[in-house]
């Protein structure tokens, strides 16, 4: 009995993983703010971005090519990135706010590679 509970928790997390991942990723707004450009470009051996008041710090961690991993640690205001695909496609985070803590950001690109990482905040 508990295995099969432990096997119905396992497939409900994976489930809220998947649907984490879909929310973490949305449309751009075609009404969207124009920012200073604060982009990474796939193979540049750019790894930081800092807004201009710094209140914000990103790291990218990983790159996969299809796929892209990082943190950022948000001091003030709220930030969200956009992945550029080389199919012309963009992927769009949610908003995240100020906290002492890092926040995992990544971005996908499925069936293509990123070819660059923009980083928009406000506040």
């Amino acid at each position: 009995m508990s295995g099969c509970i432990a096997r119905t928790f396992t497939k409900l997390g994976v489930v809220a993983v998947a649907a984490l991942g879909v929310l973490g990723t949305t449309a751009l707004p075609a009404t969207a703010e124009p920012v200073p450009d604060q982009s990474i470009t796939a193979g540049s051996g750019v790894t930081t971005a800092d807004a201009i008041a710094a209140s914000y710090h990103c790291v990218i961690t990983a790159n996969y090519g299809w796929r892209w991993e990082g943190n950022c640690t948000i001091y003030s205001g709220e930030l969200r990135t956009i992945t550029y695909c080389a199919n012309g496609t963009s992927t769009t985070g949610l908003w995240i706010g100020a906290r002492p803590q890092p926040w995992a950001v990544w971005g996908n690109c499925p069936g293509s590679s990123w070819t660059r990482i923009a980083f928009q905040s406000r506040g």
